[in-house]
């Protein structure tokens, strides 16, 4: 068996700003004597909220939940009245927000104030999705769907913001922007702004993994089950009829892994380096094994 690495996979870079502020907060933490929270799962990756538990991190979705002390907000962000909520309680915030994440808040906020409807194709009860919908101005004007059959259901007004959760797949996404194009002129609207915000992390891991179907005969995605991004690169593995597997940890990899004369492996951007040098590790030493 030949194990074949993805070129891209691993932390993306608002996962990283969110994960080095933790360790900031620990750091601060430590020396000011303040307990330290995530508010919400920082990343979606089991491993790591099970390493950062035992040093004593604890997630929280609201200040009701505990005493005051330093709480780090997950590149998904948060909406602004829960913002708001944690500095009326005393605690000190640590803004992990990923800077596209923000942008999408920013444009919601702006549109919708201007009385724009604003459509976001994504998961309406995923963290990032609900953290922009929460700055809206009127969030009666705000439609998350996701797949463009959905378009049917929706009543827009003559102005319409198309824009995505930053995992969206790619070719969903050009799918419900095509469809949406249509239906609006079935209705004689004409003013659509499609703003591009896909995380281009996202696409570079999509693009990387189809590079190394066309070198493998399956696929190990490695990722927490949680995440979004990680969760689509398997599908897309699926979807073009690889033998694809998605595991969490190396101690999920199977015998049936093993038989794949040559596999590929990638990883979300949440998954930590270590947590995929585990899954590498272990294969390898299976392939010396059988070649003792």
């Amino acid at each position: 068996m030949d194990i074949v690495l993805s070129t891209v996979m691993g932390f993306c870079t608002g996962v990283r700003k969110a994960v080095t502020l933790l360790e900031r907060a620990l750091e601060e933490g430590s020396r000011l004597n303040l307990p330290v929270y995530t508010i919400g799962p920082l990343i979606h990756n089991e491993q790591y909220l099970e390493s950062v538990e035992k040093r004593g991190v604890r997630i929280i979705a609201s200040p009701q939940e505990a005493e005051p002390g330093i709480a780090v907000v997950r590149a998904h962000g948060i909406p602004p009245s829960l913002h708001e909520s944690f500095i009326r309680s005393g605690f000190m915030l640590y803004d992990g927000t990923c800077s596209r994440v923000m942008r999408s808040q920013r444009l919601v906020e702006k549109y919708t104030q201007r009385g724009w409807t604003v459509l976001i194709a994504g998961n309406r009860d995923h963290g990032e999705v609900q953290s922009i919908i929460g700055y809206a101005e009127k969030p009666e004007l705000v439609h998350v769907l996701d797949s463009p059959e959905e378009l049917s259901h929706i009543h827009t007004g003559a102005e319409v913001l198309l824009l995505a959760q930053t995992t969206f797949p790619h070719y969903r996404y050009s799918e419900i922007r095509q469809e949406l194009r249509t239906y609006l002129e079935e209705l004689g609207i004409s003013i659509l702004e499609v703003v591009d915000s896909i995380c281009p992390a996202t696409k570079l891991r999509q693009d990387a993994l189809s590079d190394l179907l066309t070198r493998v005969d399956g696929v190990v995605i490695v990722g927490g089950k949680g995440s979004a991004n990680t969760r689509v690169l398997y599908e897309r593995a699926v979807q073009k009829g690889f033998k694809a597997w998605h595991i969490s940890s190396s101690s999920e990899v199977t015998d049936a892994m093993r038989e794949i004369s040559r596999i590929g492996i990638t990883a979300g951007a949440s998954t930590p380096e270590w947590v995929i040098d585990e899954v590498v590790e272990l294969l390898q030493s299976e392939v010396r094994r059988g070649n003792a």
